[in-house]
C-alpha cells in the first residue's frame, strides 16, 4: 500500500452514504412492523440493515479518523466523548419514556434489566431476560460505543496486516461462528450472536477492512487505477479483480444481490442468517457505494439527492424513536382491527416517527449535545 496516501485527511463526504442510512433504517422500521394480523416480521430488513450500519461504521470511522491513527495523532478520549453525548442523552430521554409508559399499564421491569439497559450493556449478557428491555433497539448503542473504544487498536491491527494473514484470520472468525451458530438453539442466537458486540466485531472489522480497499484504489476520469498490492497472489489477480470490484454496473449488481439473499435468508438457520450472511455482500456494497459517489449513476444520485441526504440525517433519531411510534399509534388504533388498518397504523407511525426525530434532532440532541460539549466535556 502507498503509506503517505494513507496519512492524508480524507475531504469531504460520501453524500450517498447519508442516504443508504435512511433507506436502511427504513428496512429496519419494516422488520418491527408486526401485528396479529401480520405475525410474521420483515426479519431480513432487520439482520440487513443492522448489518450495514456496522460496516458502515467501520468504514467511516476509517475514513474520518483512520489517518490521524496512522499519524499517531488520534486522541480515544475526546474521541469517544463527542460521540457519546450524540448517542446516550437520547438513550436517556426514551429510557425514561419507556419507562414509563409500561409503569402505567403495570409492567415493570428488575434491576437487572433497568440497569443493563440504563447502562447499555444489555448486549454483553448472553439472556434473552435482558437484551429487548424498554426501548429494545438501544442494545445497537452499546455495540455502537464498544466499536469507538475498539477502533484505534482494530484500526492499526487490520491496516498493518497482509491480505494474506487478514484473509486467514476472517475465515478461522467465520468457522468459529458457524460452529457456534449450529449447537445453540435459534431462541439463544439473538443475545450470543445477533447482538454480542465480539460477534458483531466482525461486521466492524470488515467495515475498516473496506475502507483499506478503498484507499487502494484511485479513480482518475472514470478510470480504475489499480495500485499493485505487495502479495503477489493479489498482484496476479488484479485484473480481474479489477472488474468485479469497479465497474459502475457493479452496485446494481449489490442490489440485486441483496434481493436474492431474501430468498436464502429465509432458508437458513436463525442464528446463521442473522450476521453471518452478509459478510461478503454488504462490504462489497458500502465500497461500491464509494467508488461511485459523485458519478452519474441513478443509485447515486438518488442516494445524493437533498431529501435523502436531509434524511439521512434524522436516522439516528428516527432508529431510536420508531418503536416509540409504532407503539402509541397501534395503542391509539387499538389490536385487531384487521389487515388494512394495521397498514394505515405502520404508515402513519412511520411519519409520526420522523417527525418526533426531527423535533428531537433540533431541539434536543443538538443543544444538550452542545451543552455538554461546552461547558462539562472541554
Amino acid at each position: 500500500m502507498n503509506s503517505e496516501a494513507l496519512k492524508q485527511d480524507n475531504a469531504g463526504r460520501i453524500r450517498a452514504f447519508q442516504g443508504a442510512r435512511f433507506l436502511f433504517v427504513v428496512f429496519i422500521y419494516l422488520s418491527h412492523c408486526v401485528s396479529d394480523d401480520m405475525p410474521l416480521a420483515f426479519d431480513y430488513g432487520g439482520d440487513m440493515g443492522v448489518s450495514f450500519f456496522f460496516v458502515l461504521s467501520g468504514f467511516v470511522l476509517s475514513w474520518g479518523y483512520g489517518p490521524q491513527v496512522t499519524r499517531r495523532e488520534f486522541a480515544l478520549k475526546p474521541f469517544f466523548w463527542s460521540h457519546w453525548v450524540h448517542l446516550y442523552p437520547l438513550h436517556v430521554l426514551l429510557f425514561a419514556a419507556f419507562w414509563l409508559l409500561d409503569s402505567r399499564i403495570g409492567h415493570c421491569y428488575d434491576a437487572t434489566q433497568v440497569l443493563s439497559n440504563l447502562l447499555l450493556l444489555q448486549a454483553w449478557i448472553p439472556s434473552s431476560h435482558t437484551l429487548y428491555t424498554l426501548n429494545a433497539v438501544s442494545w445497537f448503542l452499546g455495540d455502537t460505543l464498544f466499536f469507538y473504544i475498539v477502533f484505534p487498536c482494530s484500526y492499526r491491527w487490520l491496516m498493518r496486516k497482509s491480505w494474506k494473514c487478514l484473509a486467514g484470520t476472517f475465515f478461522l472468525l467465520a468457522v468459529i461462528y458457524v460452529a457456534v451458530a449450529i449447537r445453540i438453539p435459534d431462541c439463544m442466537a439473538n443475545c450470543t450472536l445477533y447482538a454480542n458486540p465480539l460477534a458483531r466485531w466482525i461486521d466492524f472489522a470488515s467495515g475498516i477492512c473496506t475502507y483499506r480497499l478503498y484507499k487502494s484504489v484511485t479513480i482518475c476520469h472514470g478510470s480504475v487505477e489499480w495500485m499493485m498490492p505487495k502479495l503477489p497472489l493479489l498482484a496476479k489477480l488484479t485484473h480481474c479483480w479489477r472488474y468485479i470490484v469497479m465497474g459502475r454496473w457493479m452496485l446494481l449488481c449489490d442490489v440485486v444481490a441483496l434481493v436474492l439473499l431474501y430468498f436464502l435468508h429465509r432458508q437458513m438457520g436463525w442464528a446463521v442468517r442473522c450476521a453471518a450472511l452478509f459478510w461478503l455482500v454488504m462490504p462489497l456494497f458500502i465500497l461500491h457505494l464509494a467508488l461511485q459517489n459523485g458519478t452519474s449513476s441513478w443509485i447515486i444520485r438518488t442516494l445524493s439527492s437533498r431529501m435523502m441526504v436531509w434524511l439521512g440525517s434524522l436516522s439516528f433519531e428516527f432508529f431510536m424513536v420508531h418503536l416509540l411510534a409504532l407503539r402509541l399509534l397501534r395503542h391509539a388504533m387499538g389490536e385487531g382491527a384487521g389487515l388494512s388498518a394495521d397498514l394505515f397504523c405502520f404508515f402513519l407511525a412511520f411519519f409520526l416517527a420522523l417527525v418526533i426525530a426531527w423535533l428531537l434532532c433540533i431541539a434536543y440532541v443538538k443543544p444538550v449535545s452542545n451543552v455538554i460539549n461546552s461547558y462539562l466535556l472541554r
